[in-house]
């Protein structure tokens, strides 16, 4: 990266830059055409006015995208009922400016590949489940494939992929939404933007924020009762267990060192999710009927 300034490497694409008494967000790209689609849905909500993004500083650099950086901003908090609930109207809001822009119209945006990527992860779990054994034991990880490869049967027979079709995030885990320091919810890495099914991605959310309220479904859905409008189709998506997949697949690319830091967070997060899934699918079945 060449660029005029003091620039502190955040992690592998990101710096925060210092230039004349200013900070900025610095980030490069690989893709001339992903960074084509994130600036061209910073420009389109922008026109909009939609307030939950940060502005974007233009670049001369053809693979740079650059943002104020925002100091006192903190990444939102799953398990604060604050942050759930005001990170939950920012995506609904997101969601929502389909009513001003056909985001189907955009070309720069795929659609979203749900089954093919949850296929994908199950494959990929299933090719490292010897490796995994050693840590969790061959029941645990039994049970992972055995709750994967029943929600994909469910998921392939319900999934309405035309249904309300709007601009995806594409990426809402927790790092992704911030709060500045004046407690306005801002959204960034647009990176996997796309357009399908809003109930998608608010199934998504609930697959983050799940784990930090013990899986209590019902609890949720009464703190936000806009997810008591949420389709048969996008509940059916809260079977599949996509973060215990993810978090797995995510430790074994690890270095060893890390792997050891990590796994004592690894070992009780997984089984805490297999001792609450029994009860999360009777729940999503309850809700449905």
């Amino acid at each position: 990266m060449i660029v005029k300034g003091k620039a502190e490497q955040i992690n592998n694409n990101v710096w925060k830059l210092e230039r004349n008494g200013r900070y900025y967000s610095v980030k490069h790209y690989d893709s001339s055409s992903t960074l084509y689609k994130v600036n061209a849905i910073h420009e389109k909500l922008r026109s909009l006015s939609f307030p939950h993004i940060i502005s974007v500083i233009p670049s001369e650099h053809p693979l740079l995208f650059t943002q104020p950086w925002l100091r006192k901003a903190r990444a939102v908090n799953f398990k604060k009922r604050a942050d759930r609930t005001e990170s939950l109207e920012a995506l609904i809001d997101l969601h929502e400016t389909q009513s001003q822009f056909d985001w189907k119209t955009a070309d720069y945006l795929h659609e979203y590949p749900l089954i093919a990527k949850w296929e994908d992860r199950l494959f990929r779990f299933e090719s490292i489940r010897e490796a995994c054994e050693m840590y969790i034991g061959k029941a645990a990880v039994d049970d992972i494939i055995f709750y994967a490869e029943s929600a994909l049967r469910v998921v392939r027979k319900s999934y309405n992929q035309e249904k309300k079709i709007t601009l995806l995030h594409g990426d809402v885990v927790h790092h992704n939404i911030l709060r500045d320091k004046k407690g306005i919810i801002r959204f960034i890495d647009f990176d996997l933007a796309c357009i399908g099914p809003a109930g998608t991605e608010i199934a998504l959310w609930m697959h983050r924020v799940l784990p930090q309220i013990d899986y209590d479904l019902t609890f949720l859905l009464n703190e936000q009762p806009s997810l008591q409008k949420l389709d048969k189709s996008s509940l059916n998506l809260l079977l599949y267990p996509n973060e215990i997949l993810r978090e797995w697949l995510h430790f074994f690319s690890l270095s060893k060192d890390s792997q050891e830091r990590q796994l004592k967070n690894m070992l009780p997060f997984t089984e805490s999710a297999l001792s609450h899934w029994p009860k999360l699918w009777y729940n999503v079945e309850r809700i449905k009927n």
